[in-house]
């Protein structure tokens, strides 16, 4: 840039020659009135920014065309109002195009004969390319700062030969200790046989890898855990040089994954084992029972008096029970035997090595008087009764049966009086006659259409419109009135009747979103759950195509949502379910999230759209203090693989505001709607102002 001392402007406006030396480079020469107004710019390198003099001239530099300052701004202002020279000021306008240009200027003072203050005069640049080149370099610096904390180097013999950044720092350990070594040599994995195969044969097709996770101890009885990512090199004649990536200390995220595990895994009110870890308990022990020949027992408590307890003397006090009870089966039981809450006031034992009838009856003995010793609440002595089901593993039995048989026999201990136990035997009665009756009505209900659909809004945070809404299904028994879903959807389950109840429900779901665009409502999501065994059946996609082609439905407004654990089990079958999903042009959604244990590499690998907060954190929030951190790390989670977040059950004002500072993308309770029928929806989008022009049939 020229440097101009203070000049006289009649004197600066005589030398033509020099000015016209100055102005045939990149640069130009400007002049302001007293006013700071734009009287004369000239110079080639005002014609290369494509900006038309009438834009500039009669303007001050703020005026022009989408002027922001980007540098220097109050320096700038502070130099004006004192009529100081200045340089280096920046700011953005738009040309007669639309196009921006950065704009660098400098400029001094001008005073007429009299000492009078007369406007200013200076040169100025396009520094476009230099500014975007410096936004380049800050986003990437911006970028590896938030994905990595050090990169490495690898020979031919995948053995790290170089280490650079932040790793002592992160972790603690000298860059020295990854040199020389494998990446598989560092630490120990969590990942299955099988998953580790496809790791090594990536390595050995020359393929990149993202997100090995690593657990290394740092040598001074720490450990911490990295995610390396890296790349194939290859030399210039195309031959196999070795790999170079980038590596993140994730201890504080896998210490996050870990504790939803936990909370997934087991019951927050009693820290017992929850249904889906009890599973696991089972599973294993089927698969040891066959290995070894040996005998165990699984045992179903159901409370007798619970409900009268927590009626008369309210949930706190049921909740003490509930947790004393616990502590006692725990006590009583042998530590190689489990202990379970399946909800409610229902329990479940797993008890090793039973070899005799008479060594699970003898620890039910126990579990009965533990139960019933008397419990002080609120000041009142309490008694409660227990009665038990057993099922003993014969050889045969898989996880369904033995619980299946285990709460036929519970249900036969309650019928002969309770406060006793029941073994369950093939001349049991497959069912009571309350669950038989049941489900009788439910194949009726199947066949005369006794169902119906609710529809309850989730609403975008950002705008407070409603984006989508969830389908719910309801059932209007002739003689029992509206059953609750959680009454006849695990019978359903159990059954198999899920099969056409969930067929109709998307049916109806998809004729409903054309039913409501033709009155008037805009395009919006269609949310529809799908159960495990529909997810399992053969015929599921067949059914979502004749459900989007006999309604008309556009296929991008249909969002099937999964429960987290119906994907995280068998890989290859549930990622060819949904990539035939997506094929059909639908949107997937996981259902309950945190509720499981799946872990962000195993979501990553599936074409998800939606992640859905299950309600049990958003309940307490914003008081309970791991609930926050809870949702934190599931909004995160989703952000991080692009993926819409969605919290569920939200009901007060104190929730949503602590979503949407944490930039949840939308939310679904009843702080906005309450499930509603189709017609009392139209009336909540007219209320909203969000109904169109109604469409033609």
């Amino acid at each position: 840039m020229a440097n101009f001392a203070s000049v006289n402007r009649q004197s600066m406006s005589g030398h033509a020659d020099l000015l016209g030396l100055l102005t045939v480079g990149p640069e130009w020469y400007w002049e302001q009135d007293c006013e700071l107004k734009f009287t004369l710019v000239e110079g080639q390198g005002f014609a290369q920014t494509g900006l038309a003099p009438e834009m500039v001239l009669g303007r001050r530099c703020w005026e022009l065309p989408g002027a922001m300052p980007l540098l220097n701004w109050e320096d700038h202002q502070s130099c004006l109002e004192k009529r100081q020279p200045f340089a280096g000021f920046i700011y953005r306008i738009r040309n007669t195009d639309g196009a921006q240009h950065f704009i660098r200027a400098s400029g001094q003072p001008m005073f007429d004969e009299r000492g009078v203050f007369s406007g200013y005069c200076g040169m100025a640049s396009d520094v476009t390319e230099e500014m975007l080149h410096r936004r380049r370099e800050q986003r990437l610096s911006a970028l590896v700062s938030v994905f990595a904390d050090w990169s490495w180097e690898q020979d031919q013999e995948f053995r790290i030969v170089a280490v650079d950044g932040r790793m002592e720092e992160r972790c603690g350990i000298k860059p020295e200790f990854f040199v020389g070594k494998c990446h598989w040599e560092l630490g120990v994995t969590n990942l299955l046989p099988e998953e580790w195969a496809r790791h090594h044969a990536l390595l050995e097709g020359r393929q990149p890898f993202h997100e090995l996770e690593l657990n290394i101890h740092t040598g001074n009885g720490d450990s911490r855990w990295v995610a390396i990512s890296g790349q194939p090199v290859f030399a210039e004649d195309g031959g196999f040089a070795g790999y170079r990536g980038i590596g993140k200390e994730i201890s504080e995220r896998k210490q996050n994954e870990e504790r939803i595990r936990y909370l997934a895994t087991h019951d927050p009110l009693t820290s017992l084992p929850n249904r889906a870890l009890f599973s696991e308990f089972l599973n294993r022990a089927i698969q040891s029972a066959r290995r070894y020949d040996r005998r165990f027992a699984v045992v179903f408590i159901d409370l007798d008096r619970f409900k009268t307890i927590n009626d008369s003397l309210g949930h706190e006090a049921g909740d003490t029970l509930l947790k004393t009870i616990s502590l006692r089966l725990r006590e009583c039981l042998r530590t190689s035997d489990v202990v379970a809450r399946l909800g409610g006031d229902e329990f479940v034992v797993l008890l090793h090595e039973v070899e005799q009838v008479e060594d699970a009856a003898a620890a039910a003995n126990k579990m009965l008087s533990a139960v019933i010793r008397p419990i002080m609440l609120l000041g009142q002595e309490c008694r409660v009764t227990a009665s038990l089901g057993i099922a003993l593993f014969s050889g045969v039995e898989d996880e369904q049966a033995l619980m299946k048989n285990a709460d036929i026999a519970m249900y036969r201990a309650k019928e002969e009086g309770k406060n006793n136990f029941q073994f369950y035997s093939e001349d049991i009665k497959s069912q009571s006659l309350e669950r038989m009756i049941l489900e009788n009505s439910l194949r009726r209900a199947v066949e005369f259409r006794q169902f119906f659909l609710h529809y309850q809004a989730q609403v975008d945070l950002k705008t407070g419109h409603i984006r989508g809404v969830e389908a719910l299904i309801r059932w209007e028994h002739p003689e029992l009135g509206v059953v609750p879903p959680m009454q006849f959807i695990p019978l359903a389950e159990e059954t198999g009747l899920i099969i056409p109840i969930g067929r109709w429900v998307l049916n109806e779901a998809c004729t409903q979103n054309v039913r409501w665009r033709k009155q008037g409502v805009p395009p919006i999501l269609m949310a529809v759950n799908l159960s495990g065994r529909q997810f399992a059946d053969d015929s599921l996609i067949d059914d979502i195509h004749h459900a989007l082609a006999h309604s008309g439905m556009d296929p991008n407004l249909l969002v099937l949502e999964l429960t987290e654990s119906m994907v995280i089990h068998n890989f290859d079958h549930t990622n060819r379910v949904l990539l035939a999903l997506k094929n059909l042009g639908v949107k997937i959604a996981i259902d309950d999230f945190g509720t499981g244990y799946s872990s962000l590499a195993q979501l990553k690998h599936f074409p998800i759209d939606t992640l859905k907060v299950d309600r049990s954190f958003i309940r307490d929030l914003p008081i309970n203090a791991e609930d926050r951190a809870i949702t934190r790390a599931i909004i995160d989670m989703g952000k991080s693989l692009s993926l819409t977040v969605v919290a569920e059950g939200v009901e007060t004002d104190e929730q949503k505001e602590f979503l949407e500072q944490n930039f949840c993308d939308e939310i679904q309770g009843f702080h906005f709607s309450k499930p509603i029928s189709p017609e009392d929806f139209v009336i909540l989008c007219s209320k909203e102002g969000l109904m169109q022009k109604s469409l033609p049939d």
